[in-house]
């Protein structure tokens, strides 16, 4: 596959993970980014998330969601602020991944951040019938993590492929 299909690929896989937990997808990305000795030019997305501000709480944010996420009094995760934040944080996510690859940054920063939307409103409905029962909603909730994952981990093998270094 070309160059731009993996990346293409990997901003959707990127933003469904955003989708499912809005600060993972930045949080994998940072991490995989601050591995590299390549990111000079490689535009203010991975800057951003490279920083070492967002090396610091990126981590703490995504563990905290992944905590609150599972709580009942967790607000929905389609109401209009957390969609634009979804938007905004899969869109940045997937636009640090084409910076890196020196490659145009709107198509996949526009994937990625449709992506988180639609993923957003996909998981919410697929565990809103099971929110009255906690500990089936809390099972649902480990699982999509789990998914998210795994989605994050072959998408950014996608989009840096070969060029990633470390494991």
């Amino acid at each position: 596959m070309s160059t731009s299909s993996n990346l293409f690929w990997a901003a959707l896989a990127i933003g469904a993970v955003t989708g499912m937990r809005s600060m993972l997808a930045p949080t994998l990305v940072s991490r995989a980014l601050s591995e590299r000795d390549d990111l000079a030019g490689a535009g203010e997305a991975a800057q951003l998330l490279t920083s070492d501000t967002a090396q610091t709480f990126l981590p703490t944010l995504a563990a905290s969601e992944m905590i609150g996420d599972k709580m009942p009094f967790a607000p929905d995760r389609t109401i209009v602020p957390s969609m634009m934040f979804r938007a905004f944080s899969g869109g940045v996510s997937a636009a640090a991944l084409a910076g890196v690859r020196r490659e145009p940054v709107l198509v996949p920063a526009l994937l990625g951040a449709t992506a988180a939307l639609v993923a957003a409103k996909v998981g919410l409905s697929l565990r809103k019938p099971y929110q009255p029962r906690p500990l089936v909603n809390a099972a649902l909730g480990a699982a999509e993590e789990c998914l998210a994952l795994v989605i994050g981990r072959a998408g950014l093998r996608r989009a840096l492929g070969e060029e990633r270094r470390g494991r």
